[in-house]
């Protein structure tokens, strides 16, 4: 067990007694469109397979318990601190996104080289109406309170590199068949880890809420987005041109911009083709070559399509950058 040290959130307390003991704080108008445009992306937009539902609401009152290390906890019994530095964190987390089946979040206080798990929740991926979708509940109430007391924060998360999608296939292939082979599995596999370095739109709109949250408390403050993958940190913010025109029209035409943005990293455009293992060249002796008849037909070098993960991320992600976001990769050293 990595239990230690167990106290409750003053903060929430006090919060809660000056309301009244009122047991549901009021939804800031922010976050309530953020819950409903969730709701809409989940309803209206079926191209989208994978749906991170990521803006739901919780309000409990956890305790926190120091631990060494970062883990997933779905106890919801607790909350989880680690002191340590972001890049220990985040070697940390990459040996999560190898081994778990279900995403966690935390915010991360560089001032205070502290972890916060903000996950409430979270759930295994799941297939519903022909779609895969992970749940991954955030606990706004504590981060409302983190963001009132510090003015410097990055809210990380991570995409498991586990598949329910490509179990599936590998499972409906079998079923009618014709079974995948190990290169058609590796093929698959490495699509959708391209896939998982790209936020969702839930992330998104995620991103959008919590950012104008925060900086209605922190006007001078920064607050960043980051999404671990299978190769790599995907970081993405808004810009002050990008907050200036979503707090002026915060509305449900945020859906065709959020959506826009996705489609600019033609995802599926990135990913098609054939991924094969680089072979070597096949090398002939010269004088062989020249001692070959003119009337023997020379067999051409074999030539192989090959997808390099991280030259398609790159050139998706910066796709995904405008006036109003930045988007940025950053491959592990």
């Amino acid at each position: 067990m990595y239990k230690i040290t167990t106290w409750k959130s003053t903060t929430s307390i006090s919060k809660e007694t000056r309301h009244g003991n009122s047991e549901l704080r009021k939804i800031t108008e922010n976050r309530f469109l953020i819950i409903l445009l969730s709701a809409y992306l989940a309803i209206f937009t079926p191209g989208l397979n994978n749906i991170s539902l990521a803006a739901e609401l919780t309000n409990q009152q956890e305790g926190y318990n120091v631990i060494e290390n970062l883990v997933v906890n779905n106890r919801n019994k607790f909350k989880t601190v680690i002191f340590e530095s972001e890049a220990e964190g985040i070697s940390e987390m990459r040996k999560l996104i190898a081994n778990s089946q279900i995403e966690e979040s935390w915010v991360y206080l560089p001032h205070l080289k502290k972890w916060i798990e903000i996950g409430h929740n979270e759930e295994v991926e799941k297939k519903m109406d022909n779609r895969y979708i992970t749940k991954a509940k955030l606990d706004v109430q504590l981060l409302d309170e983190l963001m009132s007391e510090n003015n410097n924060m990055a809210l990380y998360h991570f995409h498991p590199s586990r598949s329910l999608s490509l179990e599936d296939k590998i499972r409906k292939r079998e079923e009618s068949g014709s079974p995948m082979n190990d290169k058609d599995i590796e093929s698959e596999k490495i699509k959708l880890l391209i896939k998982s370095a790209y936020p969702s739109r839930s992330d998104l709109l995620n991103m959008i809420g919590n950012s104008m949250e925060f900086f209605e408390r922190n006007t001078e403050g920064n607050i960043t987005f980051k999404v671990c993958s299978h190769y790599g940190i995907t970081e993405y913010h808004l810009t002050d041109e990008g907050m200036a025109h979503l707090s002026a029209d915060y509305s449900f035409k945020q859906i065709l911009w959020i959506k826009g943005v996705s489609l600019s990293a033609n995802i599926e455009v990135n990913v098609k083709g054939e991924i094969l293992e680089m072979n070597p060249m096949e090398t002939r002796s010269p004088l062989k070559r020249i001692k070959m008849s003119p009337k023997l037909k020379r067999k051409p070098v074999s030539r192989y399509v090959i997808i390099d993960p991280l030259t398609r991320i790159q050139k998706a992600i910066e796709s995904m950058n405008s006036e109003h976001i930045r988007v940025t990769f950053t491959p592990y050293q």
